[in-house]
């Protein structure tokens, strides 16, 4: 783990394990990562750390909307986060929902990990250049 202030943090907020450490995987290379599997979890690392980044799965455990509860949460507390949402629930055609709800981008399952680095990576320089 890098403790370098200007590290930047992703926050994955996932209840099933195998896709929380595929996209880890991915990232840490790049990113710091936290894991959360619940909503409590997600909200004490929240008023913990600084996120640069949270992907979050809409559905954790039996509450479908988990997602967009949170997303409310981390817009207060975090407004200079991008949060992205994921789900397995939905496709790719249900994107203009969760954009139009507010989260920066949107990954239907199973979660392309190169595509979601890439994103991150690109965003992360728009910021830095700014």
């Amino acid at each position: 783990m890098n403790t370098n202030n200007n590290f930047v943090r992703v926050l994955i907020v996932e209840d099933e394990y195998m896709n929380a450490w595929s996209l880890a995987n991915a990232i840490k290379p790049h990113f710091e990562v936290r894991h959360a599997a619940t909503v409590d979890e997600a909200l004490y690392w929240l008023r913990r750390e600084q996120f640069s980044f949270v992907m979050m799965d809409i559905r954790l455990g039996h509450e479908s909307q988990a997602g967009f509860r949170l997303l409310h949460e981390v817009k207060i507390q975090q407004p200079e986060s991008y949060v992205f949402a994921t789900t397995g629930m939905g496709s790719g055609k249900d994107e203009s929902i969760f954009l139009e709800a507010g989260f920066d981008a949107f990954y239907p399952k199973p979660i392309e990990e190169m595509e979601v680095l890439a994103e991150m990576l690109r965003l992360q320089g728009e910021r830095k250049a700014a």
